[in-house]
Formats: C-alpha cells, sequence, structure tokens
C-alpha cells in the first residue's frame, strides 16, 4: 500500500503514535510511507528510509490571510501527492484539521483514495466540541471510510458528543515501541548518583494535565520519607513558571528539576521510580504506558482511558481528580514499602509489554487498511484489551 499519513510534529502523544505506526508499516508490513506536515514528526530525526518519506507543507503569506491557511495548503499539496503517487489511503491524526484536510484532497484529486481517521482525545473533547467547530468536525467523521479512538472511553465519548451511530469507530489502543520502552532498558544513573528516590512527570504542562498537582502531590510524598525524594519534569508549556513558583513557595525548588524537551526519554523514566499523572482529561494516557513498560509504577488521576491502561493497585494507583490528599496517601504506600514497589515495578512492565504489544496492534491497523481498501469493513466492535 501507498500512504500518507497526516500528524502534528511537536512532542506529544498523537505525533508519537502517528510516527511510530508509520515506522511500523514501513518496516514489518512492507507499505509505502508519506508523512505529510509543517515539520518531520518528532521522532523521524534522520531515518528516513526508500519506505519512508516526507513531505513538507509550503505556507503563502498574503496580507488578506490573519493567520497562514494550514489546511488549505495541506489539502491542495496533499491532493498532488495523491496523484502523483498514487496513494491508496490517507491516516489522518486527529480530526481536526487532518481529517477535514483529507477529504478535500479527496475530492479535488478526484482519485477514490480512502480516508481512516484516529482520534486522539482533545481533538473531539476540547476543540471538536466546540460549538464553532462541531459541524465541521461531525462532518469529518461520518465522512471518513473509517474512524479508529486510542480507547474506549473516547470511542463513546465521541458517539456521545456527535452522536455517531455505534459501529462507526472502532478502539485501537496506543502501542509500545519495545526498542524505546522496555523492563531491561538501561537507566542514566549519572542523573541520580545518590539514588534518590525519582517521582517523574511528563506532559506539555498545559492545565488540563493539573501541572500545579504534580507539585502539590511531590511536596506531600517529601515531608518525611525514608530517603531524599527528587522531581524530574519532561516537557515544556505554559505553566511551567507557575509550577516553579509554586515549588519555590513550598521549599522545595532545589529538589524539583525541569528536564526540558528530551528525545531519547527512554533511559530517563527507566532511571525514576514513580510517575505522576494527574491529569484531569487523558484519553489514554501514553506516557503512563511508556513508564510501565520501563517498570515504572504510575500514581494517576481516575480520568478519561487512564483507567484502561493503569491497573489500580496492580501496575499503580488511581485517586480521584484533584484530591491531592488521596495520591499523596497512596504514593506514600509505594514509597514507604519497598516490596510493594518492587512487585508493582515486575507487574507494571508485564502488563504494558504484552497487553498494548506493538506487533499485534499494527496487524489491527493493517487489517483496518485492508478492509478499508477492499470495501469489506463491517461494523467496528469496542477492545476488549
Amino acid at each position: 500500500m501507498k500512504i500518507a499519513i497526516l500528524n502534528y510534529h511537536r512532542m506529544g502523544g498523537s505525533g508519537i503514535v502517528a510516527y511510530e505506526i508509520g515506522r511500523a508499516m514501513a518496516e514489518k508490513m512492507g507499505h509505502m510511507i508519506h508523512f505529510v506536515g509543517l515539520e518531520p514528526p518528532f521522532r523521524l530525526g534522520t531515518q528516513y528510509s526508500d519506505r519512508i518519506k516526507f513531505h513538507k507543507v509550503w505556507l503563502k503569506d498574503y496580507p488578506v490571510f490573519n493567520y497562514p491557511p494550514y489546511t488549505l495548503a495541506l489539502a491542495s499539496q496533499l491532493s498532488e501527492l495523491i496523484v502523483k503517487c498514487n496513494i491508496d489511503l490517507i491516516h489522518s491524526h486527529y480530526a481536526l484539521p487532518h481529517a477535514v484536510a483529507a477529504l478535500l484532497a479527496r475530492d479535488i484529486s478526484g482519485h477514490d483514495v480512502k480516508c481512516v481517521t484516529t482520534l486522539h482525545g482533545t481533538d473531539i473533547t476540547v476543540v471538536g466540541a466546540h460549538p464553532a467547530m462541531k459541524n465541521i468536525t461531525c462532518h469529518a467523521l461520518k465522512k471518513c471510510d473509517a474512524v479508529t479512538a486510542v480507547s474506549n472511553y473516547l470511542r463513546k465519548e465521541t458517539e456521545d458528543i456527535f452522536g455517531i451511530p455505534e459501529g462507526k469507530i472502532q478502539t485501537i489502543y496506543n502501542f509500545l515501541n519495545p526498542d524505546f520502552f522496555n523492563p531491561g532498558l538501561e537507566k542514566r544513573d549519572q542523573l541520580n548518583p545518590k539514588n534518590d528516590f525519582i517521582c517523574l512527570h511528563i506532559s506539555n504542562l498545559r492545565k488540563v494535565k493539573r501541572p500545579l498537582d504534580v507539585i502539590r502531590i511531590f511536596h506531600g510524598l517529601s515531608v518525611r520519607p525514608p530517603r531524599t525524594l527528587k522531581l524530574w519534569i519532561l516537557g515544556e508549556g505554559p505553566m511551567q513558571s507557575e509550577m516553579m513558583n509554586l515549588a519555590a513557595t513550598l521549599g522545595i525548588e532545589e529538589q524539583v528539576e525541569f528536564m526540558g524537551i528530551r528525545t531519547n526519554i527512554g533511559p530517563i523514566i527507566a532511571s525514576a521510580n514513580l510517575l505522576i499523572m494527574p491529569s484531569m482529561e487523558e484519553s489514554f494516557g501514553l506516557s503512563a504506558l511508556e513508564a510501565m513498560a520501563c517498570g515504572v509504577p504510575v500514581l494517576a488521576a481516575h480520568a478519561g482511558g487512564l483507567p484502561e491502561v493503569v491497573k489500580d493497585g496492580q501496575t499503580g494507583f488511581l485517586f480521584p481528580t484533584g484530591d491531592v490528599r488521596a495520591a499523596v496517601e497512596r504514593g506514600l504506600q509505594l514509597i514507604q514499602n519497598p516490596n510493594l514497589l518492587n512487585a508493582m515495578r515486575e507487574m507494571a512492565a508485564k502488563h504494558a509489554v504484552e497487553t498494548f504489544n506493538m506487533d499485534a496492534i499494527v496487524h489491527q491497523y493493517n487489517r483496518l487498511y485492508e478492509s478499508v481498501l477492499t470495501g469489506k469493513r463491517k461494523g467496528a466492535q469496542p477492545s476488549s484489551t
């Protein structure tokens, strides 16, 4: 197959998943993959091959435009790619603007290219659900040949918000690349020479991730621990300054390290002891999955699709969103009980690697592609994983 993949290139779950699907489709299935966007996918780097190409979308500055018309430019240039490279299928990640651009490009090209869209969360619950965007999002979902969601939670939310009939959307979970995240991954020991207990948070530090709760929870955990605690924060975002100010107010700024955006984060995750994830909305929780695969238990809010990833009391602990006290109580159980922590480390790695196996999930996508291209797709079913 010749497949075009549309996704946001920035650090974030949807871009990572889009890249990993494309890479696996090229390497394992032998398909020709064309990434299309403003910049190459975050993890692509220089890993181009004969089966992976990147096509940059060029924008035109013009005084009449208040903002560069990315969606229109993407659709126009994608339509040319469809014709030039004889694209069979477009896989869009995020309904807006990618699914809309894919449908428009198909109409412009006049080719019977199939359109598949994967929903990742805020494209539905925040952007797509906004009154100004709801109609066009609903149109895209109904006109695509197939739609997938990364969790049963997100599938149900999409059906409810847009009135999508049951069976249109299929749940296909996110997955792990075992080359980057696995139980035997070498740790970055030089980051923790004193063998402190490392708490970790990974996000874009937006309000929806409740980053101030990360600081509050860590403060509660660090009051009288059996060993020194440190907090590592991977990622950057608009609330970083507020996090720094709160850490200073609570007197823990020396224990908190903002590590910024990193590419090879597997060894850093493997060096940690506990992932803190207090999000108010999380459609899947890719960071939780990656941490578990490295043997790091997760302390997470009971929100969105996280309960489908984190097995409460087995691979980590879940707490009510916004309940800092409950989070601290559960976190202390792990910090103060090394046997429980070790048991959870083993169970987390086993569950992540076995349940969210890359090969199995890539084959789910490949079967979906084949069914769409042959016109034999039947009603989708929720995932039972």
